[in-house]
């Protein structure tokens, strides 16, 4: 189906809780499961995401005895285990197809409860460390939970601290897992505010990664369909937010698969993500999403063959779909056009779908170079994809 990044830390491993509760002894299992996960995504061509303290061992599960670099200046411990994660990364060839998150999520308390200015000063001595040590290797972050806005003193702060210390990331990444009625848990707000905030922070504008993203409800054929139009348009990679927990957050394919027994089979999130991979090839075309940003498509020409996937975000009603410019794939400016849907079905996660159901073909009249037909959206979970020849 496609696999391109894999971000991991070894949360919420239970056999070894990370560096803060026992120094090495509790840091070395969560590395050889690290390790295991890094050597997992290499042998499908994907890149690793090291989230790094959850090897420090900041999860959410640490409460209160969790430890937070840099109170009162102490970079003794840090220090030590910045020294031990090098060691090991050199030692396994962990230092291409790699990138470091410093710290996840520190805009939340569970992650990070000590004061703002203590991260800015962590996130300063790390990128020092590591630039210093690991010279080459990509730095990512913030790794924030909101998204970029010049009202939110986290981004203000990161971006002024990272201007003045010269520790700007690599690569600049944030999470969209709010609220879907949030018009700021958006790509289209997000991705042109990130360029706008670096421009007046004299920032160079990098690649952008989005390392978590869709809420739970969000985890369903139609949102999953709608996020991979706004990441297309706006040319950026994301990853699947994990919902899962315990054993289970490193199974299951962060919810795309489920099991019976021991025998895995597709969700039908699954077999949306590949039809994407798999079927959506040739070139992309512009698309441009429905004005109240609920209802959005990702198109591509090849091969003879016109393929379109819709997506709605948790939405119901009618809209319209308007494919404009169809002489330019060498048709006639009116006539009629043999149009095949295929429908991506939802039971639940732990639901087993077979490849996406072909309704049949219609055919749809058209005029003025622009073909028209509407999407009925019934349900906030079905979505479809349509084909046509040309």
């Amino acid at each position: 189906m496609g696999f391109n990044y894999l971000s991991a830390g070894g949360a919420q491993f239970s056999s070894a809780t990370g560096w803060i509760h026992g120094g090495y002894s509790a840091y070395a299992g969560r590395f050889q499961d690290v390790l295991s996960n890094f050597k997992t995504a290499r042998s499908y061509g994907a890149q690793f995401i090291l989230k790094m303290s959850d090897l420090w061992g900041d999860d959410a599960t640490q409460g209160s005895a969790g430890v937070y670099p840099g109170a009162n200046g102490d970079y003794t411990e840090y220090e030590a285990f910045l020294t031990q994660l090098v060691s090991d990364l050199k030692a396994n060839g962990m230092t291409s197809n790699i990138k470091l998150l410093i710290w996840n999520e520190p805009d939340l308390t569970i992650f990070w409860n000590a004061p703002q200015s203590q991260y800015f000063s962590c996130w300063n001595y790390a990128v020092q460390f590591l630039r210093a040590n690991l010279p080459g290797v990509p730095i990512m972050g913030p790794g924030f939970s909101a998204a970029p806005n010049t009202s939110n003193s986290w981004w203000t702060g990161f971006l002024s601290n990272a201007q003045a210390a010269n520790t700007a990331p690599d690569v600049y990444d944030w999470h969209h897992e709010g609220s879907s009625t949030d018009t700021t848990n958006d790509l289209q707000w997000s991705q042109p505010e990130m360029v706008t905030m670096l421009k007046s922070y004299g920032l160079t504008i990098g690649q952008f990664l989005i390392d978590e993203y869709a809420n739970t409800g969000e985890q369903v054929p139609g949102a999953t369909a709608w996020w991979i139009s706004r990441f297309e348009r706006y040319n950026m990679n994301g990853l699947r937010g994990n919902w899962l927990d315990g054993a289970s957050l490193q199974d299951y394919l962060a919810g795309l698969l489920w099991k019976s027994g021991s025998t895995y089979f597709p969700n039908g999130i699954w077999q949306v993500y590949n039809y994407y991979a798999t079927s959506m090839t040739g070139y992309r075309v512009q698309t441009i999403g429905s004005t109240d940003r609920l209802m959005d498509s990702f198109a591509v020409v090849g091969n003879g063959i016109v393929r379109i996937l819709v997506g709605g975000r948790l939405v119901t009603g009618t809209y319209s779909l308007e494919i404009e410019n169809l002489s330019a794939l060498g048709l006639a400016t009116s006539g009629t056009i043999d149009v095949t849907t295929r429908q991506f079905s939802f039971d639940a996660t732990e639901g087993q779908e077979g490849a996406p159901t072909e309704l049949g073909v219609v055919a749809h009249s058209y005029s003025g170079n622009v073909l028209s037909f509407p999407i009925y959206q019934t349900d906030k979970q079905t979505t479809w994809a349509f084909e046509f020849n040309f």
